[in-house]
């Protein structure tokens, strides 16, 4: 819905400075062109190429209105105006919103200018010269208008390239009229023939530059009253040196670069006058803290509390895996190194991680990366550089443990400096089994070669660690199926030689899914021929057989025929494909992911021939109880229920809420597999220099050519594997009580724990998925430690 421009201009007058809104638009009515063609469905319409120029802003949720321009896991955007003659230039601006619903802030809005002749001239980004007007809208949706009016340049065509992902939303672009003088002054900055190419080229000098004005900014913002006058008119003095350093100085990042911080020796420089505020505000030179949950996200600018305590209780079984962490902030100004040692507890039970710092594609920092701790001698390495937080994160996973309380210390030595921070470690009286019962897959896509980060260099070792995180149902492209070719209308077996190399990568798979991706017809049979049942019947009797053959029972073999269908045309596909394999009676299954957001609508006969149903789990969650009542109807029907999630980007959700959970909400719903997109889809750029992306990464894992590093978002899928088993345990301890006759409290504690535990838990992941969101995130490791006290009592 459109406004009137008057009334929004009061609008924007009240919230944004005047003196933008006093100039001249002469973009206003001037023709554009874009690349690529929107194509977002909630507000593309066929007024998309003349709305970004016509002076009328949106009003409403600002994606879901045709006023606005949107395009959907495109990036960059690329919109050209034409002003009609060469013009004086004083700035532009971009009107857009964020905050919601996966929508995030552009990470770069690039002006260029070009005259007559079209060849254009880099005259900054958007999103940097923006930041004279204060800092973006952090939490929850807002509208902002990124503007300058600052360039002093002029031309006649004004690209503006947006990079944003997954989506890019916009509403106006104004241009303002600037002095005739300029007319005369040539296009400062470097030519650009190739804009695409150009933007690949700065992409990562342009990234370390916006983290240091970033940071600089917010370190400036935590320059609070109880500072003394004097100091923070020190610090505001080295602020401002090196923000002026920093806008003069070229980065010239290595090949190798990676994005970790600290970026480079001025980053370094930054964030120690961050220790400078620390120190200033009262913290001593090394604070030991913790927060809640070990899943509970990290700021790397912010005071940190300053009577910091640390102490770690781990309670589990033999057998499983579990996080604790502590933070050290380091008020210091020098980077601290510091020696640690666990001390009191059995050997080989605990692995030591110096958790790293990575910046992201989106400019939002995370602790995420889970790099062991390097060790000398008995004493594992851990560094702190000045101004900063380094967490510690502890993998325990006692294996032969006798039942037991085990109490110890860790203790940290840096020169004089001493810290303890007490430990213990409860084993209860079980074994965790080497196998749980809920099945876990995210499409690896390891065959021929592998796909998006994982090659034939990482991956051994991108198996050896998903199959220790409990993962066992292996995915495929349709390139490991045999081709379907035919003569004289009988089927000839294809090349197997894919198929066979998968499944040798995944000996003890329980499940071996492929993405089948059929379409209309097989070989020279279409949908509705008389020889496509049979054509179909004979290449699903092949594959079954070949894999029987090879030692793999057919019906661990899942097919997913169209990938999540969503409209009657992609049903009626599936349909086809399905009705003739089960005629086959081969015992291979169908499996389907349906993303209707009205299942009633989908084609039931359709539905009826699968054999799982996977719905995606935040449309599941978010569309009510009728929705969620029609996959529990078809269960009652014998079809199986499992889930999959496959938002993005990766580092920002919520390890807690978004990975570790979904299991609980398969014990809900009986579901006996979660499924999470894709373990290796790296966006086809390094995990670690995420400044090199053009789209999200989805990877839970921390990826490079040679090797694998654990993740928090990977760690947390596991426990979410671990914490659906004490279910099963404790549902199995009830059951044997029964048998048994056995009565009283304990087992009337056990049902009550068994009735309430996957609500209690779920309550606290109700909401955004994003990592961001303040909740707690404690919940599921005290229900887990309440069964383990019930299967105890039991």
């Amino acid at each position: 819905m459109k406004s009137n421009p008057v009334v929004f201009m009061f609008f924007t007058i009240f919230s944004f400075a005047v003196s933008v809104y006093g100039q001249e638009n002469i973009a206003l009515g001037k023709p554009y062109t874009l690349e690529p063609v929107p194509a977002y469905e909630h507000c593309t319409d066929p007024d998309d190429g003349k709305q970004l120029t016509d002076g009328i802003y949106t009003e409403g949720y600002f994606w879901t209105q045709k006023s606005t321009v949107g395009w959907s896991n495109t990036s960059p955007v690329i919109i050209t105006l034409d002003l009609g003659e060469v013009r004086p230039i004083r700035g532009l601006s971009f009107n857009t919103a964020a905050g919601a619903a996966g929508v995030e802030w552009p990470t770069a809005i690039r002006v260029l200018l070009a005259g007559e002749d079209r060849a254009f001239h880099a005259a900054g980004d958007l999103c940097v010269l923006d930041l004279v007007h204060g800092s973006l809208p952090q939490e929850g949706y807002g509208l902002h208008r990124f503007r300058t009016d600052a360039l002093q340049a002029h031309g006649r065509y004004v690209a503006v390239i947006v990079e944003s992902s997954p989506f890019t939303f916009v509403d106006e672009i104004e241009v303002y009229a600037g002095d005739p003088a300029w007319l005369d002054t040539p296009l400062a900055g470097p030519e650009v023939r190739d804009i695409k190419a150009y933007l690949a080229s700065l992409r990562v000098g342009d990234s370390i530059k916006k983290r240091l004005i970033h940071d600089l900014q917010a370190i400036r913002e935590l320059l609070a009253d109880p500072i003394p006058e004097a100091v923070r008119a020190e610090i505001t003095a080295s602020l401002d040196a090196l923000a002026s350093e920093t806008a003069s100085t070229a980065v010239d990042a290595p090949e190798d670069f990676r994005a970790v911080l600290p970026l480079n020796a001025l980053h370094a420089r930054i964030l120690s006058l961050q220790a400078q505020v620390w120190r200033a505000s009262g913290l001593p030179p090394v604070v030991v803290w913790q927060t809640d949950s070990p899943w509970d996200p990290l700021s790397h600018i912010g005071v940190p509390p300053q009577n910091g305590t640390a102490a770690i209780d781990m309670k589990m079984m033999a057998g499983e895996y579990r996080a604790a962490a502590f933070q050290i902030s380091n008020a210091g100004d020098q980077e601290a190194v510091f020696q640690l040692r666990v001390d009191g507890l059995p050997p080989n039970c605990v692995t030591v991680h110096e958790v790293a710092w990575t910046d992201t594609y989106q400019l939002r920092p995370v602790a995420a990366a889970l790099p062991e701790a390097s060790q000398e001698g008995d004493a594992y390495r851990i560094t702190a550089p000045s101004g900063l937080t380094r967490q510690v994160w502890f993998t325990f996973h006692p294996t032969d443990m006798p039942a037991g309380r085990y109490e110890g210390a860790i203790t940290l030595l840096n020169g004089e400096m001493k810290f303890t921070i007490p430990v213990a470690l409860q084993i209860y009286p079980m074994h965790f089994p080497d196998k749980p019962s809920l099945h876990c897959g995210g499409w690896d896509y390891v065959n021929n070669g592998g796909s998006y980060g994982i090659t034939e260099a990482n991956r051994g070792l991108f198996i050896e660690h998903l199959r220790s995180h409990f993962v066992d149902s292996t995915w495929a492209t349709s390139g490991v199926i045999p081709s379907a070719t035919f003569t004289d209308g009988v089927y000839a077996p294809g090349d197997t030689a894919s198929f066979d190399e998968w499944i040798a990568l995944w000996p003890d798979a329980a499940r071996y899914c492929i993405f089948a991706s059929v379409g209309g017809q097989i070989g020279p049979y279409k949908i509705g021929d008389p020889g496509f049942d049979p054509a179909v019947q004979a290449w699903a009797q092949f594959l079954a057989a070949h894999a029987r053959d090879k030692g793999i029972a057919p019906e661990t073999i899942y097919l997913l025929l169209v990938d999540e269908p969503h409209d009657n045309a992609q049903d009626a596909i599936i349909l086809a494909w399905a009705k003739a394999i089960r005629a086959a009676n081969t015992g291979l299954q169908i499996w389907e992911d349906p993303t209707y957001s009205d299942m009633t609508l989908a084609n039931q006969d359709m539905v009826a021939a699968c054999h799982i149903l996977c719905p995606n789990r935040q449309i599941f969650e978010s569309k009510g109880e009728s929705y969620q009542a029609y996959f529990g109807a078809r269960q009652q029907e014998g079809i199986r229920l499992e889930f999959y999630s496959c938002s993005g980007p990766a580092r920002l959700l919520d390890p807690y809420a978004y990975y570790r959970l979904q299991p609980w909400l398969c014990w809900k719903w009986n579901a006996d597999a979660s499924y999470f997109w894709a373990f290796g889809d790296n966006g086809r750029y390094p995990c670690w220099n995420e400044y090199l992306g053009t789209r999200n990464a989805y990877t839970p894992l921390f990826i490079d050519e040679t090797l694998i590093t654990a993740a928090k978002e990977m760690e947390a899928i596991r426990e979410g594997i671990e914490d659906y088993e004490y279910l099963v345990m404790l549902r199995a301890a009830i059951t044997d009580a029964e048998a048994k006759g056995v009565t009283g409290p304990a087992l009337d504690h056990a049902r009550e724990l068994m009735a309430n535990a996957a609500p209690r838990v779920l309550e606290t992941g109700a909401g955004s998925i994003m990592w961001r969101t303040e909740r707690p995130r404690t919940e599921a490791d005290t229900v887990r430690i309440e069964i383990l006290e019930a299967l105890t009592a039991l």
